[in-house]
């Protein structure tokens, strides 16, 4: 398994378990105690800040080269893959958003951190995946 699979691999692990911490903590708390979402549970979203930490762990050894053209393709393709995947999810979003609320209609400012957080998910998901599926399932590197 070469960088960018441990670096996927890593990411995701990151991902899911933040979002299941987050989602189970929301609904205990929540559903449970009644404590409002904004408090109960989601500075746990914090965790996602260790997604800065893979690049730094991961980072490439001075001694060996470890990138080649085969990795920088994927590397491109993915990147390529997970920012179409954003705009299409963002404008869709959007549209929604404003077909159901209607053109008179407002939207609570506290609904853009929520779409930035969301949509740097969706950027580090849908990479991830891609790299994961373009090196195929096993350990081949």
């Amino acid at each position: 398994m070469n960088k960018l699979q441990k670096m996927a691999w890593c990411q995701l692990a990151i991902i899911v378990v933040t979002l299941s911490a987050t989602t189970t903590t929301i609904a205990i708390l929540n559903y449970k105690y009644g404590m409002p979402a904004a408090r109960s549970g989601l500075g746990i979203l914090g965790f996602l800040g260790l997604l800065g930490l893979t690049e730094i762990i991961f980072r490439p050894k001075r001694e060996k080269n470890e990138f080649d053209e085969r990795d920088a393709l994927i590397q491109k393709r993915s990147t390529l893959l997970a920012y179409s995947a954003f705009w299409v999810i963002f404008v869709l979003g959007s549209m929604t958003a404003w077909g159901i609320i209607g053109p008179e209609g407002h939207i609570s400012v506290n609904v853009l951190p929520l779409m930035v957080g969301s949509a740097g998910i969706l950027v580090i998901s849908v990479r991830s995946v891609a790299i994961l599926v373009q090196y195929g399932r096993g350990g081949k590197s």
